[in-house]
């Protein structure tokens, strides 16, 4: 039963696609992260490192031992308290005598603010209306599920530490019904980039003692036990704010040299546990029995693809029964902006899987924004709305079939679009654009006061290397790479000219004036820089209009809005799942209502009886 301390909340209907100009953002530590700012670019070499090992086929996917589903199940059932410790049971809600419920979220972990009003969120139970015209109870979940990317812009222990465990656990701390859960979750590319360390701390199961308990001894102590050097020491995990750890990733860089100059090392917390949760997996992938006809599968492409080891493995669990109805989490869509998507697809290519032929359902994050399509008789949904900065909904459809359901809509994401180009300028997404463009038009402008034609080569140099730049970052290796070249190519050539041309409009006219050279020169460069960021701006705006790139421009604007998670009811005989997407459009607004986004059923093509009606929720 909830906890009567805390009585369910009655969601608002969902505002539609309205655009909204006012949204509230996040002012406490850790701060949402600045796509062009430094911390981003720590994120960057990360993934250059990570991208390299996985290159030279370094894949620690290769030694994991996957648990067998039914093991995995009869692990969940025991944890769940709903038979002995390794009981064997069909499936989890014949163990359970009753309905299953999940609660998926994905994306998590970047501004700290968000994170907590999202496990706001998450850890409370909700009332809606029932399809019979009563009313229905929303139990909190009894697994809780990761669908990928932990943290941003690296899920190290330390950024999961900070942005997902200290903010959810403050929350949990004055959630606790006395139940028991359980924790799942799947690896993204932002975990993969810190090597799966921060992620297996957080989802693998535990040893010994701590098998029984989520709370769990500090780095500290554990290193004394060990007698392990430890330099210097690390904070219990806890529920409270202000135990996050503010020394950042230069911080620890500065406290790893250190120690590696005296010849110890910095111990890392064991453990990164959720108050009330228990993790259960033993390796980045799994499947499970839900209920009588029905699995889930939990897959990890890595950084390229589905390894052959795990190939076998999920060929094994479909040849024990080739009729079960599969739900499918996967850390990259299949369908993202309402067409196929290269990885997503792949993936289910590996697994000889199709949504409709096979009637799947897919749960998957990665694009951070919610959107519903059935196809044939599966259905694919991307729910990327944990936390992380908003991407948009397609806005050029043309041609394409509109999804059954999206948040935000195309009127809003449009709306958002066009203030892009101001917030790159005006620095909210870093100053790493302004300090490359400056660079480049300093000496243009300074060439171009002295003489004109050094400052016109200079400055085709520049509009050159501005095209293939813009074409780098705009995808020159996609099906669009054509048109996203023109533009880039008319971009370039913009940046390229504008500092020669704001000289000799706007450096001529100060000189007039009586202006010094150098205070000329300063603020025709300062002019020249900010204009150039706003057509870099207008440009990543423009791919994202004409639909032919839709992340960069959006995670520049790194907005906090638009924020969700799927609560999906598993019926006790699995003849069908039941969802409901419940979110906030303002998530750090006191004044904005939790909505409920979307509502759905799932038919389990596995169970070819009808389905008779749903347990009553706990």
């Amino acid at each position: 039963m909830p906890d009567p301390l805390r009585p369910p909340v009655v969601p608002a209907l969902s505002p539609g696609d309205v655009p909204r100009l006012h949204f509230t953002r996040g002012q406490r530590f850790p701060r949402a992260i600045a796509w062009f700012g430094l911390r981003s670019f720590w994120g960057h070499l990360w993934h250059l490192a990570a991208s390299v090992i996985a290159t030279e086929d370094i894949d620690s996917r290769d030694w994991m031992q996957p648990d067998d589903p039914g093991a995995l199940t009869a692990r969940i059932a025991g944890e769940l308290g709903a038979v002995g410790d390794g009981v064997p049971v069909g499936s989890l809600t014949e163990a359970l005598d009753g309905d299953l419920w999940i609660d998926f979220v994905a994306d998590t972990g970047d501004d700290g603010s968000v994170s907590v009003e999202v496990a706001r969120m998450i850890f409370d139970a909700y009332e809606v209306d029932d399809e019979g015209g009563g009313r229905l109870l929303l139990p909190r979940g009894h697994v809780l599920l990761f669908g990928g990317d932990t943290a941003y812009p690296v899920a190290t222990e330390l950024e999961i530490h900070n942005r997902v465990t200290v903010p959810f656990n403050t929350i949990l701390r004055d959630a606790q019904d006395g139940r028991r859960r359980v924790l799942l979750g799947i690896p993204g590319n932002h975990d993969w980039y810190g090597g799966l360390d921060g992620f297996g701390r957080m989802f693998r199961a535990r040893r010994g003692r701590v098998d029984r308990t989520s709370r769990f001894e500090d780095a500290s102590a554990l290193a004394r036990r060990s007698m392990l050097p430890l330099m210097p020491p690390e904070p219990q995990p806890s529920t409270h704010l202000s135990l996050r750890d503010r020394a950042g990733n230069i911080g620890h860089f500065i406290r790893w040299a250190e120690a590696f100059r005296v010849g110890t090392f910095v111990a890392k917390r064991p453990a990164l546990p959720l108050e009330g949760y228990t993790p259960v997996q033993r390796a980045s992938y799994w499947a499970l029995h839900l209920a009588p006809g029905l699995s889930m599968w939990g897959v990890d492409r890595q950084l390229r693809a589905v390894d052959l080891q795990q190939r076998l493995f999920f060929a094994e669990v479909r040849e024990e029964d080739p009729t079960h109805g599969v739900i499918l989490c996967i850390p990259d869509p299949a369908r993202a902006f309402l067409e196929v998507s290269a990885c997503g697809d792949e993936i289910l290519g590996a697994l000889d899987r199709t949504v409709g032929g096979d009637g799947l359902l897919v749960l998957a994050g990665d694009t951070h924004h919610y959107c519903r399509e059935s196809l044939g008789g599966g259905m694919h949904i991307t729910a990327g709305g944990g936390g992380a900065f908003l991407h948009p909904a397609r806005i050029l459809r043309r041609g394409l079939t509109p999804p059954a359901a999206e948040f935000p809509g195309p009127r809003a994401s449009l709306s958002l679009a066009l203030g892009i180009p101001i917030a790159i300028a005006h620095g909210r997404s870093g100053l790493l654009v302004h300090v490359a463009i400056a660079l480049g038009y300093g000496p243009t402008i300074f060439a171009a006061t002295e003489s004109g034609a050094p400052a016109l080569w200079m400055a085709s140099g520049t509009a050159a290397a501005s095209a293939l730049i813009a074409w780098a970052i705009g995808g020159w290796r996609t099906g669009k790479a054509l048109q996203i070249g023109a533009l880039a190519l008319m971009t370039g050539a913009l940046l390229g000219f504008l500092p020669v041309a704001t000289e000799a409009l706007l450096g001529t006219a100060l000189r007039g004036l009586g202006l010094s050279p150098l205070v000329a020169l300063l603020a025709t460069t300062l002019t020249a820089v900010y204009a150039g960021v706003l057509l870099f701006g207008a440009y990543l705006t423009a791919l994202t209009l004409l639909g032919l790139e839709q992340h960069q421009a959006f995670s520049a604007l790194a907005h906090p809005g638009y924020k969700h998670f799927v609560r999906l009811r598993v019926r006790r005989d699995g003849g069908a799942v039941d969802g409901w997407v419940l979110g906030k459009v303002d998530p750090l607004s006191p004044s904005d209502q939790v909505v409920l986004v979307d509502r759905f059923t799932w038919t389990n093509p596995g169970r070819r009886e009808p389905a008779p009606p749903p347990a009553r929720a706990p």
